[in-house]
C-alpha cells in the first residue's frame, strides 16, 4: 500500500502541474490574441470549452486523490478499484477494439474524402498515420517490456 500512496502523491503533483501549465498557456494565448490570426467564434468557444473541460477534469481527479490520501479506507477502496482484474480486462478489450475501429474508420473516411476535398483527405491521412505510429510504438514497447 506504500507504493500506491507514492503513486497517488505523484499523480497529485503531475495533475497540479498540468492544471498550472494549462492555465498559463491559456492565459498567455488570451493576452497574445491580438498577434494571432482572427478566428471564428466557434473556434474561440471551442478553446474556452476545452480549457474549462481540462481544468474541471483535473480538479475532479485532484479532489479524488487528495480525499483518498487523507483517508486510509478510501485509499484502499481506490486501490482495489484500479487493480480489479475484471476492470483491467474490460479496459484492455475496449482499447483493442476501439483502436481497430478507429483505424478502419479513418482509412475509409480518408478514401471517401479524397474524392471530395484534398485538405480533408490529407488531414484524415495524417490522423491515420499518427494513430498507426502510436499503435506500433506502443506495441514494440510492450513487446519488449512484457
Amino acid at each position: 500500500m506504500d507504493k500506491y500512496k507514492i503513486k497517488v502523491k505523484t499523480r497529485k503533483n503531475v495533475l497540479s502541474l498540468v492544471a498550472a501549465a494549462t492555465l498559463l498557456i491559456y492565459v498567455g494565448l488570451i493576452f497574445y490574441r491580438g498577434g494571432l490570426p482572427d478566428l471564428p467564434g466557434f473556434i474561440k468557444g471551442f478553446h474556452t470549452g476545452a480549457f474549462i473541460g481540462v481544468e474541471v477534469a483535473v480538479a475532479f481527479f485532484l479532489v479524488r486523490y487528495i480525499k483518498a490520501s487523507n483517508n486510509e479506507a478510501e485509499l484502499k477502496k481506490q486501490y482495489i478499484e484500479e487493480n480489479d482484474e475484471r476492470s483491467v480486462m474490460i479496459l484492455q478489450r475496449a482499447g483493442t477494439l476501439s483502436t481497430a475501429i478507429i483505424l478502419i474508420g479513418l482509412g475509409i473516411a480518408s478514401v471517401i474524402a479524397g474524392f471530395f476535398n484534398p485538405l480533408i483527405f490529407y488531414t484524415l491521412l495524417t490522423c491515420l498515420l499518427f494513430v498507426l505510429i502510436v499503435f506500433f510504438a506502443l506495441w514494440m514497447f510492450y513487446a519488449r517490456e512484457i
